[in-house]
Formats: structure tokens, C-alpha cells, sequence
């Protein structure tokens, strides 16, 4: 079985040893990126003193965005409202007081509900946003701003990709977001192959709609380890 997983490369490299060390060498995976994450000219006001005016706490619904402001801000003592647990591990590490949210941006806007911070929430993310944090914020109450300081350029599915697409060994994808999920619907509803795919939301599900027949389940929670059980699952249905 041929498990494509479709992230950024370094979340790819990152799940894949996950994969490995859950599940040993039952998968051959193959790592074909249809996003890359690139930065924005917005990126660097992170680095000029107005940028911080009033802020009192930070959002962070990717840990791409936390890579981004690691670039550019170094002693900033800010808590840090963090959509799930890579992500808070990211701010944390930066040196960042991190609140962890439960893995989709609903939960976080009411856990930054349940502790307001004096001064402005800043938002940090991409330019394409799967839920406007900022508008949930302001029905609570509460002031919020959005800095898009990473883009996620679209880029093709690699021959390699495409080849076990149309093979005849069964392929397991995992979809982690609803951008991928749409960029990747129209090569999935090509496939030959058996594919077997796992969604890590409802809204990635979605998303990530093909023909019908195609074996598509959606993971508990929003997150890795939930992702590895599936994938373990499917792996292993007949």
C-alpha cells in the first residue's frame, strides 16, 4: 500500500517518521507537497515596534505562522493563544507563555474567550483562512486583528504522485486541510487506484469530496495522533 502524503515538506518529512515509527515499514510513502509555504512582505513588520501598538496577546492557528515569527521577533514575552498541540509546542519553544487550544480555530476563539487579554488579540497566520478568527472574536467582544505573514503557493503533484495514482496498488491519502484537500480533488477523482482517504475534520472531508465509491473517514480529533489511528485503521480494512 502507497501512503502519499501531500503537506509542506517539512510537516511531510515530519508525519512520515511518525507513520514509520507507529507502523514500521508497512507503507511506501511517497512525499509530493501541493503547497508551499512561502513568506509574505507582511512578515517583516513583525520586526518594527508599531507592529506591537496594543497588542496583548497573539493567535497562532498554524505552526507555520510560529516559524514566521520566529524569523523576526526575539524577547517578545507575549502569551499566545495556539490552535492545538504542534503548534503550542512551536511557541513554546520560542519563547512564548502558550496557551494550547484543542486543534481547530472554533475551540480557540473560546479558549481566548475564557482568559480575554488586556490589549488587542494579533491574529498571525496566512493569507488563505479556513475560519475568519477575527470576526468570532469580535462577536465575544473582543478586539482582534489578522497579519498574513505566510502564503501557501499551489504547486503540482509530481509525476512519481501521479503514477501511483493511476497504479494498482491502493493508495491512503491523508488531508490535513481544506485548501489541500480541494487542490488535490480533481487528481484524486482521476485515480485508478484504490484510494483510501483520511480526513482530519469534518470540513477537510469536505473539502476534499471525489467520486463516489471512495472509501473517506474523518478523524476524531484534529489531530496527529488521531491521524496516525486512522490511517492504522484504514490501512488495515479490508
Amino acid at each position: 500500500m502507497i501512503l502519499l502524503l501531500t503537506r509542506p515538506a517539512a510537516q511531510s518529512a515530519r508525519f512520515a517518521a511518525q507513520v514509520r515509527a507507529r507502523l514500521g515499514d508497512r507503507f511506501r510513502i511517497v512525499i509530493a507537497p501541493v503547497l508551499d509555504i512561502v513568506e509574505t512582505p507582511a512578515a517583516r513588520t513583525l520586526a518594527q515596534d508599531a507592529t506591537w501598538d496594543g497588542v496583548g496577546a497573539l493567535a497562532f492557528t498554524s505552526e507555520n505562522a510560529v516559524t514566521m515569527f520566529a524569523r523576526y521577533v526575539r524577547g517578545r514575552r507575549l502569551l499566545a493563544f495556539c490552535v492545538g498541540e504542534r503548534t503550542a509546542e512551536a511557541a513554546r519553544a520560542c519563547g512564548l507563555d502558550a496557551l494550547q487550544g484543542p486543534g481547530n480555530a472554533r475551540g480557540l476563539v473560546r479558549l481566548i474567550a475564557r482568559h480575554p487579554p488586556e490589549g488587542r488579540v494579533l491574529h498571525l497566520g496566512g493569507v488563505h483562512l479556513a475560519r475568519d478568527l477575527v470576526a468570532d472574536l469580535a462577536d465575544r467582544g473582543i478586539a482582534a486583528t489578522h497579519l498574513a505573514i505566510y502564503d501557501q503557493h499551489p504547486r503540482p503533484l509530481t509525476e512519481e504522485a501521479r503514477t501511483c495514482l493511476q497504479g494498482p496498488d491502493p493508495v491512503l491519502v491523508p488531508l490535513f486541510s481544506p485548501r489541500s484537500a480541494r487542490l488535490l480533488a480533481p487528481d484524486l477523482s482521476r485515480a485508478r487506484a484504490e484510494l483510501r482517504l483520511a480526513a482530519i475534520s469534518p470540513a477537510v472531508a469536505e473539502a476534499g469530496q471525489v467520486q463516489s465509491g471512495v472509501r473517506m473517514e474523518v478523524a476524531p480529533t484534529p489531530d496527529a495522533d488521531a491521524m496516525l489511528d486512522l490511517i492504522q485503521h484504514l490501512s488495515e480494512r479490508g
